[in-house]
């Protein structure tokens, strides 16, 4: 079982990315917006005009169908003429054209208007108005401007009107009205302003919004992914252990070593008791005695050790020990042997950092194995030597070296594999099993150097298990 990494929230740049794309978008929303409500408005001011002259036409043709009726007359020649010239009284009309109900042209002021008929999208049963150039008044005045002249910024308000003598009435003409279109460009500049004011304030206040809505959201999202960072390296902790469990029971590994330890005490014990056997080997039995003895301490030692182990495997004791402990604790098991041989211990640890329990009881297990080894490896009068140090990283590192002829190059070649030892009753287990504990302990076994000036393994263990 595996447990996924949590992902890392969104960095600073990325976050003014999302917030910066997300008030841009904001702003083409809200300019979209507003030029589209610019565009209605002035629609709507555009046709209030031309409904104005409608109504202004209407209301003359009505009064001139009143003046024929009262002297008997249903209409007259030039009366939409007539009528349309009085609603031109209206303030900034500057040219008219009359087209009757079959779009023949009835009259212009001025009169040098053209008088073609209007398009079909112009012919419209209701009032309209259009901003135009005021060159386009004087292409129907037959008075273009010349080639080299530039375009005016004069605007004019053309107006198409129908007429009718009443509500409901047929139609009776259409009229063009041209009317000065400064004061409504005026008012358009004003309405402008006020639109993009108010467009400004909105984007201010919604980019503000955004904005604190969006660093609410990052935090938030910041304190959720520490939550989860912690429980996920809970679970990846917990998924260690699990593994770790899985692979190899240290318990199984720890009835290993003792096994394998027990062996070398029990083919000491066996070469005593022949050489007690044989004849004449009864006047060294003084000093034979004694190592019988030692060797029993030794196993006596090594079985409360791996009970030790055991006991806190079991009952989840929770304890750590300093490196200078733990080394003191190693040399303390290994010294007896290394007195009887002639060799001399020394430690030296560089940093005063803990280890948990677990770990350090297998740890001292791989270091006094190595130890007995170097021990048994190194010449009377020789020096082994344990160093250890912590790095920044949170690894250990421990190195033990011995002054012995070094290794063969066969054992060399299966360095941490079960094979025939070379000792004098030894098993061939010893470097296999310190390395299946390490591994146990989160780390591994290293030579280092092994040659005729002596052999350096290296123990390392892995921070963060």
């Amino acid at each position: 079982m595996t447990v996924p990494a949590s992902q890392s929230p969104p960095g600073r740049a990325t976050q003014f990315t999302v917030v910066g794309l997300t008030v841009a978008v904001f702003a083409a929303v809200v300019a979209f917006v507003t030029l589209q409500l610019r565009a209605g408005l002035r629609e709507q001011i555009l046709a209030g005009k031309a409904e104005t002259l409608a109504a202004v036409a209407s209301m003359q043709l009505a009064n001139g169908a009143e003046a024929l009726a009262e002297v008997g007359l249903t209409d007259a020649p030039g009366e939409l003429l007539a009528a349309v010239l009085k609603t031109s009284k209206y303030r900034g009309v500057l040219a008219i054209r009359v087209f009757d109900a079959g779009r023949r042209f009835s009259g212009a002021l001025p009169l040098e208007l053209s008088d073609e008929p209007p398009s079909a999208e112009e012919w419209t049963t209701r009032p309209f108005a259009r901003m135009r150039a005021r060159e386009k008044l004087q292409l129907l005045a037959g008075t273009p401007s010349p080639a080299n002249s530039h375009p005016t910024s004069e605007r004019l308000i053309e107006a198409w009107v129908p007429l009718r003598r009443s509500e409901g009435a047929p139609l009776a003409g259409v009229a063009q009205f041209w009317i000065a279109g400064d004061e409504l460009a005026a008012e358009f500049s004003s309405l402008d302003r006020r639109l993009a004011l108010q467009a400004g304030i909105a984007w201010l206040a919604g980019a503000a919004v955004i904005v604190l809505v969006l660093g609410w959201a990052f935090r938030r999202l910041a304190v959720a992914n520490l939550i989860l960072a912690g429980r996920t390296e809970d679970l990846q902790r917990a998924n260690r252990e699990l593994v770790l469990a899985a692979k190899t029971s240290a318990l199984g590994a720890v009835t290993a070593h003792l096994i394998h330890e027990i062996k070398n005490p029990l083919a000491g014990l066996e070469v005593f008791m022949a050489a007690q056997a044989e004849p004449g080997g009864r006047e060294e039995s003084g000093r034979e005695l004694v190592a019988a003895t030692e060797l029993t301490r030794r196993l006596r030692t090594m079985i409360n050790d791996v009970v030790g182990v055991l006991r806190d495997e079991q009952h989840g004791a929770h304890f750590e020990l300093t490196g200078a402990e733990l080394a003191q604790l190693t040399i303390e098991r290994v010294r007896p042997a290394a007195n009887l041989a002639g060799v001399r211990l020394v430690a030296e640890m560089g940093a005063e950092a803990s280890l948990p329990g677990r770990r350090a009881n297998l740890t001292g297990l791989v270091l006094r194995n190595l130890l007995q080894n170097a021990v048994e490896a190194s010449p009377p009068a020789g020096i082994v030597r344990l160093t250890g140090r912590a790095t920044k990283e949170g690894r250990w590192e421990f190195s033990v070296e011995d002054s012995g002829p070094g290794l063969a190059e066969a054992v060399r070649a299966r360095l941490f594999q079960p094979c025939a030892s070379t000792k004098p009753g030894g098993s061939g287990l010893g470097l296999a099993l310190s390395q299946q504990l390490a591994q146990q302990a989160g780390g591994r076994i290293e030579l280092v150097k092994s040659d005729a000036e002596g052999t350096c393994f290296r123990l390392v263990l892995e921070p963060g298990i």
